[in-house]
């Protein structure tokens, strides 16, 4: 699909949007054009009044989400912030700035088909919470049972399931994956998976989920974060380069198509269904095919959301060092 198309798509959306929006207990509606691509096939998505933009999500339906600063404060880990953010949802041209009711910060991560969104709050107290915003405007906590970590809720398909992970977040000391879950009709599951003959893994997070039930997200192991794929029994993980790197996935789509980053320098990347070349077992899969994901000019870009028509939304840092968001078609 083209990029002007995905736009057109996200506009045919409005008048579904437009009725969810009058229920969200939204802070403003800016107007804007719709959005302007480059020829590069990359278009900057900036909340106004923002210091920085992170664009997390995106649906089959062209409707975008995630979450922005208005004071700068540099988080430690990309994929979740310790700062304080508010949520955003972008549709035919309009930003829709959304915070959690009785929240004094929240982080939009991911939306589905029918519009319900997923993320994390933060109350006065301090506390952080797991939600899912339905598009009926019902707002569900979801917090995992009997932890003190975070419970950061990554992405949600259309039939519901939510996917995340037990996070520590901690403004002075740092913010750690712990492990990961996924959420089926109120319950929560672990979903820890472990390379055979890897040695004792930690620091999972499961990062996203296809309408197809297809998974993805990060172990560390071996000295490493691998990124790892799950479309039912079959597990991969795989590295960015064969020399190594952390690796780490964010995002997948029903395609099997998966994005995702990798630290050391290596940058950001799309693997075209991964699954293509599937061997008879693990050891005879060919290695995936990366597309470099880069937003032209920029210092860093991350990946976060991905369409079933390869619509990328994430994030990039300019050379004066601000932050935006960022939709590319692939």
């Amino acid at each position: 699909m083209k990029l002007g198309s995905l736009v057109s798509l996200a506009a045919s959306q409005l008048p579904r949007s437009a009725s969810a929006i009058g229920g969200f207990s939204a802070l403003s509606i800016v107007l804007l054009t719709a959005v302007s691509f480059a020829q590069s096939g990359y278009a900057p998505l900036n909340v106004p009044g923002a210091v920085a933009t992170e664009a997390r999500g995106i649906n089959n339906n062209g409707e975008i989400v995630g979450f922005y600063k208005t004071v700068a404060c540099a988080d430690y880990d990309i994929k979740v912030p310790s700062c304080p953010t508010k949520g955003f949802k972008y549709v035919n041209g309009a930003y829709v700035k959304l915070m959690v009711p009785n929240s004094v910060s929240t982080a939009v991560m991911g939306v589905n088909d029918l519009g319900d969104l997923v993320g994390f709050y933060t109350k006065a107290d301090g506390t952080r919470h797991g939600f899912i915003w339905y598009h009926t405007n019902v707002v569900k906590t979801i917090d995992y049972p009997g932890t003190a970590l975070t419970t950061v809720p990554f992405g949600i398909n259309r039939a519901g399931t939510v996917v995340g992970g037990l996070w520590g977040i901690d403004p002075s000391y740092g913010t750690f994956p712990n492990s990961g879950w996924v959420w089926v009709n109120g319950s929560f599951h672990t979903m820890n998976p472990t390379e055979p003959g890897a040695g004792a893994p930690c620091c999972w997070s499961v990062n996203g989920i296809a309408n197809s039930g297809v998974i993805v997200g990060q172990v560390f192991e071996n000295d490493f974060f691998n990124a790892w794929f799950k479309q039912g029994t079959d597990e991969d993980f795989f590295l960015r380069f064969p020399s190594g790197g952390d690796t780490f996935a964010t995002g997948v789509n029903s395609g099997a198509d998966v994005i995702g980053y990798t630290a050391e320098g290596w940058g950001a990347w799309l693997a075209k269904n991964i699954e293509a070349n599937e061997g008879t077992s693990d050891a005879s899969e060919a290695a995936p095919h990366f597309t470099a994901v880069k937003y032209p000019n920029s210092t860093t870009t991350t990946p976060f959301g991905l369409n079933n028509v390869r619509a990328v939304v994430g994030t990039y840092t300019d050379s004066a060092g601000k932050q935006h968001g960022f939709l590319a078609q692939f």
